[in-house]
């Protein structure tokens, strides 16, 4: 009878307690001002859930169209302009969807410490590049991602990166496959990584924080770190390098306009063997456009919160004052902004890059897939050269076609346009075979 007593009334004080929170989150709390769905304001479980159910970009931006206009209807379409008030996501988490509002989250100094997302240990035990604290990171920064000049990355693709830094290649070229499941590895991990970091309640009361001390980087660290590096930068920019060509395969009239602008360009003779970045850059501006258009704007391969904790004292997002608590963009919303990216923010079009270098380069500085300010990526000036360098080739070399899916399995058909110039190219070849992994992944 005692046992039964005791379990009824800390049942009581367990739901009082949940109560009390969940008051407090929706009517008392200092976000409760802004607009959001009731139950993202109460918990940040159903952001777990949702993130667990691979659906958060998605759900991201139709609370966007929902809740960023000033009210709790959606407007009709055309969409207007996005409001300055972000949105409540979670008990302490804002989103703003603005693209305006970049600059004032991500290159403040004062907000240059991240938010709990990162204090999972999932990718690694911190201090590492994902550090939270901003003086830490600039330190680890200045370790990781020095100065680097072209002599450096050409040793880096001589090298490889396994080789690099194990000792040996592990075969994902040569034998067209997931060596020992580290890439499989490490999307499995994702999903513990994004529903731990969002329900703050697990995060804060049942995993256990590990710290360590201010010591130079030990070899666990630095394996740490490696690790990170490989797979967040091979990942991301392999789902990259596939959205493009799905992008293109879907939209066959921009396919034949960029194979038409490389055939131009390799008649005149301003492509190497093979094309340069900085050729694609001059020489290529509509296949510039396509890669910025699918690969990066549309379906950007890192769609995470990069959530930052507001400086002591608050801070001043658009015309919105926000209290000492966290706050986020993402890419997959922002890079949708109605108000930059009209009128068909949603669509392929990589006219929209060349219809004016004033547009273009606000539309730039708006795209968060590599992130901004003194956290953007540090293997940014590795993956940009892969995706202008990889797709000219592609259509140079090779009549494209397929389709038979959207999104997901997608089958690619290569057939090529010139054998003997093909069999000329070790170096290609083996390229080929690096893209074709990423298709088969």
């Amino acid at each position: 009878m005692m046992l039964v007593s005791l379990a009824i009334r800390a049942s009581l004080v367990v739901l009082s307690i949940t109560a009390f929170c969940l008051i407090y989150n929706t009517f008392f709390h200092p976000l409760a001002k802004f607009p959001g769905p009731w139950y993202a304001a109460a918990s940040s479980l159903p952001l777990a859930v949702i993130s667990l159910l691979k659906r958060e970009p998605q759900y991201l931006l139709r609370i966007t169209c929902k809740y960023g206009h000033g009210g709790n209807i959606a407007p009709p379409p055309p969409p207007p302009p996005l409001g300055d008030k972000p949105i409540r996501i979670a008990p302490t988490l804002l989103l703003s969807p603005k693209s305006a509002h970049i600059k004032d989250i991500y290159w403040d100094a004062n907000h240059n410490t991240e938010s709990g997302l990162y204090n999972t240990v999932m990718l690694g035990h911190p201090p590492n590049i994902f550090t939270i604290d901003g003086n830490e990171h600039r330190a680890l920064r200045k370790a990781l991602g020095g100065p680097h000049q072209k002599s450096d990355l050409i040793s880096l693709f001589i090298a490889k990166m396994t080789r690099l830094c194990f000792g040996e290649t592990w075969g994902f070229v040569e034998k067209l496959i997931d060596e020992r499941g580290i890439l499989r590895s490490f999307r499995d991990g994702l999903v513990l990584f994004g529903f731990v970091g969002r329900w703050r309640g697990f995060r804060e009361t049942l995993m256990v924080e590990a710290r360590v001390d201010g010591e130079p980087l030990s070899p666990i660290r630095r394996r740490a770190h490696v690790t990170i590096l490989v797979m967040v930068g091979a990942d991301t920019t392999g789902t990259a390098l596939s959205s493009t060509p799905n992008y293109m395969l879907t939209h066959p009239e921009c396919l034949k306009k960029a194979r038409a602008e490389v055939d131009e360009a390799d008649k005149r003779g301003l492509l190497s063997n093979p094309a340069q970045y900085e050729e694609t850059k001059a020489h290529l501006p509509y296949m510039a456009a396509s890669t910025k258009e699918g690969g990066l704007l549309l379906r950007p391969p890192a769609t995470n919160l990069f959530g930052r904790v507001a400086g002591k004292g608050g801070a001043k997002v658009g015309s919105v004052w926000v209290p000492e608590m966290e706050m986020t963009s993402n890419a997959y919303v922002v890079q949708r902004d109605p108000e930059l990216f009209a009128p068909d923010p949603e669509s392929f079009r990589p006219e929209r890059w060349l219809e004016s270098e004033e547009k273009s380069a606000r539309m730039e500085t708006a795209k968060l897939v590599f992130g901004v300010g003194p956290r953007v990526c540090l293997d940014k000036g590795t993956a940009v050269p892969e995706l202008y360098k990889l797709f000219p080739e592609i259509i140079r070399r090779y009549l494209v076609g397929g389709g038979v899916a959207y999104n997901k399995d997608l089958l690619v058909n290569l057939r090529l346009r010139d054998e003997e110039w093909y069999l000329e190219s070790l170096a290609f070849k083996q390229a080929l075979s690096s893209m074709s992994a990423v298709f088969a992944s």
